[in-house]
C-alpha cells in the first residue's frame, strides 16, 4: 500500500493510504468524470493507522488532494512518464509531447503560495489572508454542488461555501489565493512542435488521463481473464479479485510456457 501526504488533508491529519488496483477496480471504471474519479478513490482508499482519509470521506477531500491521489495511482501502475501524440496547430504535422509526472507535481508544489501572503493550513485545513479573511479549499462535494451552474454563479456559490470568515465577494484575489495554495493537476502546459518549432499550449489533467488509460486497458483485462480461466480454471470473481500486478505476473508465466501469444501491453 502507498501512503500519500496531502495538503491540506482533512481535520486531524494529512495522510491517506491507497491499495493497488484489482480487476474489479479496472472493470468498474466508467468514463472520465469527477464522479468516476471519486468512485475509484472510494474503492482504493484504505483505513490504516496514521491516516485520516477513509473511503467514506472522499467527498470531503480538497480537489488538489484528489489529484495527488490520482497521480499516485498513475505512477504506481503506469509509470512516471506522461506521453501524448499531438498535431501542431501551425504546420499540421504530428509530434510527441512527453514529461515526468513527478517533476510536474514538484514544480506545482514549489510554486504553491508564490506571490500570495497566505498562511496555513491550520489543523482544520483553513488558510488566512493578510486582511484576516479565512478560507478553505474547494472540495469534491463543492465541485459536485456547483456542477452545471453557469461559471459566474458557480464561482459565487463556491466562494460562499469556502470563505470561513470575511466577505466572500470582497475582492477578486480569493480565486488566485485558492489556486496558489491548492494547485490542481489540470492546467495548460507549454509544448513546441518538433517539426516547425511553434510553441503552443496543451491542456492536461490527471483525472481524465488516468481514467482514460484505465479504460483503454479493459481489452487487456478481458484477455487476461480468459488466459487465467483457461489455464487455472479460476472463476471470474477470483480473477478480478487478484491484485493487478499479481494477475499480470501469472499471465506472463502462462505466456512464457506457451511461447507468447498475447500482444505486448504498454
Amino acid at each position: 500500500m502507498d501512503q500519500i501526504r496531502l495538503q491540506p488533508g482533512l481535520p486531524g491529519g494529512r495522510w491517506a493510504c491507497l491499495r493497488g488496483l484489482r480487476g474489479h477496480d479496472e472493470a468498474a471504471v466508467d468514463g472520465t468524470s469527477d464522479l468516476a474519479a471519486a468512485a475509484l478513490l472510494e474503492r482504493l482508499l484504505v483505513e490504516a493507522l496514521g491516516t485520516t482519509v477513509s473511503p467514506a470521506k472522499v467527498w470531503e477531500l480538497a480537489v488538489c488532494d484528489r489529484d495527488r491521489l490520482l497521480a499516485a495511482v498513475y505512477r504506481r501502475h503506469f509509470g512516471d512518464r506522461i506521453e501524448g501524440d499531438l498535431t501542431c496547430r501551425g504546420c499540421g504535422e504530428p509530434f510527441e509531447m512527453a514529461f515526468s509526472l513527478s517533476e510536474l507535481l514538484a514544480s506545482l508544489e514549489a510554486e504553491a503560495g508564490n506571490g500570495h501572503q497566505v498562511t496555513g493550513p491550520d489543523d482544520d485545513g483553513v488558510y488566512r489572508l493578510p486582511d484576516d479573511r479565512r478560507f478553505r479549499l474547494p472540495t469534491l462535494a463543492d465541485q459536485r454542488l456547483t456542477a452545471g451552474l453557469d461559471p459566474e454563479a458557480g464561482r459565487r456559490l463556491l466562494l460562499e461555501r469556502c470563505v470561513v470568515e470575511g466577505d466572500p465577494q470582497a475582492a477578486d484575489d480569493l480565486d488566485a489565493a485558492m489556486a496558489a495554495v491548492g494547485p490542481v493537476v489540470d492546467l495548460d502546459l507549454d509544448a513546441a512542435c518538433s517539426e516547425c518549432g511553434e510553441e503552443q499550449s496543451v491542456r492536461f489533467d490527471i483525472r481524465s488521463y488516468l481514467l482514460a488509460a484505465m479504460a483503454r486497458e479493459k481489452r487487456w483485462l478481458i484477455r487476461e481473464i480468459h488466459y487465467l480461466a483457461t489455464a487455472y480454471g479460476w472463476s471470474l470473481e477470483e480473477i478480478l479479485g487478484l491484485p493487478r500486478d499479481d494477475r499480470r505476473a501469472f499471465v506472463r508465466l502462462i505466456e512464457a510456457e506457451r511461447g507468447g501469444g498475447m500482444e505486448t501491453r504498454r
